[in-house]
């Protein structure tokens, strides 16, 4: 019945209480607790406020305390039997009929000694009761922030008329934030009948059994047409809950909002080709694993808490493992991923593994493990600035840029400080933004304050983020952004551009590149020279075809001479 009790592991509005050893626990719940207690009896409409003052469990009995009331103490008397009624915030119970085995009355209050009763008929309150989704239900959420904005898809776990519960993506789940008004929100029952409302993000969570993220919403919306409404749903929830659940000569009624059949049985999941390609693809359920594990540490960030060292280490290792085991096969991996996690979360990836691959150097196994985790996460405090920054279209003026500059700062004090050195923070964490010329933030740092890891960090974000899309601008290709970053004055290190160039070339691994003979394919392995050497052809652009073909070494030929990288930010052309 309450926080502490048995009860609570059963989910059903309605409950009845007979087994003894429940009933001398309920009532011992009862004991300091803040339900409100009262008689009554069978054909009176008066009910009179007692206390429990005492619980003898050997002999199942208890006393109950009132004031002493003249019409109450006659009633006793007559030794009539009464019903014991019980309020809590979250439910009501009535017990079965009690009959007073001795009454004491003193100066000020009656005792009422009287056998527990031998059952208690259990009643949740209907705007509190949630009704759970058990195993083999299913119904779509559909959830827009933004009027005229993109809809997130996610699962319902429970229902109520205050709100919901939503299963969504860990990647969907970066969208949301505490406190979020939800414009729209739309059930979709298997049956294709649907309920909308407009609700608030409440709180969000991980999910401990599962990939998703748990998001709390509460309905903004308290008519009565609405909450009516609301219930139905509600109680068509709790009775197919209650036929799943049934013993087989118990037949129970499916409720019309779920397919025959559909609720007993789980759908079988079908796998798209692309979905095939990455489960053969090297590394891929490796690297899915570790953007995952870093989106959940993204989502605690959201939800005030602080980033686990421990755990971004861990991921760290796991990444370094994967670049010494096939670099090649990483980095094509890492291009993959994108349409699985964040934009944050991708940027990091692609920034601690290329920081990793080329500042490995002399440095102990444990540098490189601390230096790939802060560059994980060095964009991550972008999640936390206001919403009007973070979301932000087109290009920014000077006070939405210092409000975008303040990202670093968040951060800072939002990490645990075991496990990651003064050294790897300020040369990784804090000055991978800085530029030699002193124009970078958040310190305004020059060349002399910045030593060869900030440096090379600096090209290396610089460089990844040009390659991607924003609001302002589509993404570069890979010789516009070494142009760029050479032309840049003295921005950068030359030498650690230098550098870069030479490791990853002018058609990088994951880049879609263009060949003379009308085919468009994604790079997935370089030779010695920086040349692609292993591809996937995916478009031949003088019949508008699409293909899916892998080719390698001398089978390079048919494709003829290689033009260069075209815009790879393209819906339907994906690396795999």
């Amino acid at each position: 019945m309450f926080p502490d009790s048995n009860l609570n592991a059963s989910k059903a509005r309605h409950l009845d209480i007979g087994a003894p050893d429940q009933i001398v626990e309920t009532f011992a719940d009862l004991t300091g607790n803040d339900a409100r207690l009262s008689i009554r009896f069978e054909g009176l409409d008066v009910q009179y406020p007692v206390t429990l003052a005492l619980l003898d469990r050997d002999l199942h009995q208890c006393v109950l305390r009132a004031s002493d009331l003249k019409d109450l103490e006659s009633l006793l008397n007559q030794r009539l039997p009464f019903y014991l009624d019980i309020q809590h915030t979250s439910m009501s119970m009535t017990s079965a009929m009690m009959r007073p085995l001795k009454v004491s009355v003193q100066v000020d209050r009656v005792d009422i000694r009287s056998a527990l009763p031998v059952s208690l008929k259990l009643t949740r309150q209907r705007n509190l009761f949630r009704a759970t989704l058990e195993r083999g239900m299913k119904v779509n959420m559909l959830m827009t922030a933004q009027r005229g904005g993109s809809e997130v898809e996610g699962r319902l776990v429970d229902l109520s008329i205050g709100g919901c519960l939503i299963a969504v993506s860990v990647n969907d789940a970066i969208n949301f934030q505490i406190g979020m008004a939800l414009h729209r929100l739309r059930a979709v029952f298997p049956s294709s009948e649907a309920f909308d409302a407009a609700g608030c993000v409440r709180h969000m969570r991980c999910s401990d059994d599962s990939n998703d993220v748990l998001v709390g919403v509460v309905f903004d919306a308290s008519l009565a047409d609405f909450e009516r409404q609301v219930w139905f749903y509600v109680r068509e929830i709790e009775r197919e809950a209650v036929r799943l659940e049934a013993p087989p000569e118990r037949v129970v009624a499916p409720s019309r909002l779920f397919n025959e059949g559909s609720a007993a049985l789980e759908m079988e999941t079908v796998v798209t080709p692309q979905e095939e390609a990455l489960a053969v693809l090297p590394l891929f359920d490796n690297v899915k694993n570790i953007a995952r594990a870093l989106g959940v540490q993204l989502i605690n960030l959201q939800a005030g808490m602080s980033l686990e060292t421990a755990v971004l280490c861990e991921q760290s290792r796991r990444l370094l493992a994967l670049l010494q085991e096939d670099r090649q096969a990483l980095l094509y991996a890492l291009a993959c991923v994108e349409r699985h996690s964040t934009p944050l979360v991708c940027h990091g990836l692609f920034v601690a593994t290329r920081l990793a691959d080329l500042e490995s150097g002399d440095r102990t196994t444990d540098q490189v493990v601390q230096m790939m985790a802060c560059a994980l996460i060095h964009d991550f405090g972008k999640i936390l600035l206001p919403e009007h920054v973070r979301l932000h279209e087109g290009a920014m003026d000077a006070s939405t840029l210092s409000h975008l500059h303040a990202h670093v700062e968040l951060l800072r004090f939002r990490i645990e400080r075991d496990g990651l050195t003064t050294d790897m923070r300020r040369d990784v964490l804090l000055s991978i933004n800085e530029r030699l010329d002193g124009s970078g933030y958040p310190r305004g740092l020059d060349g002399h304050s910045m030593n060869r890891l900030a440096r090379m960090a600096a090209v290396v974000d610089a460089i990844d983020a040009m390659s991607r899309p924003r609001s302002d601008r589509p993404a570069w290709l890979a010789l516009d952004i070494y142009r760029h970053i050479f032309n840049a004055g003295s921005q950068f290190d030359t030498a650690c551009v230098n550098r870069y160039v030479k490791r990853y070339g002018f058609t990088p691994i994951g880049s879609l590149v263009a060949f003379s003979s009308g085919f468009q394919a994604w790079v997935m392995r370089l030779d010695a020279k920086g040349q692609p050497s292993r591809v996937r052809v995916v478009r031949e652009l003088t019949h508008d075809k699409r293909m899916n073909q892998v080719l390698e070494g001398s089978e390079l030929v048919q494709l003829g001479t290689l033009e260069g990288c075209v815009g790879r930010h393209d819906s339907a052309m994906t690396p795999w």
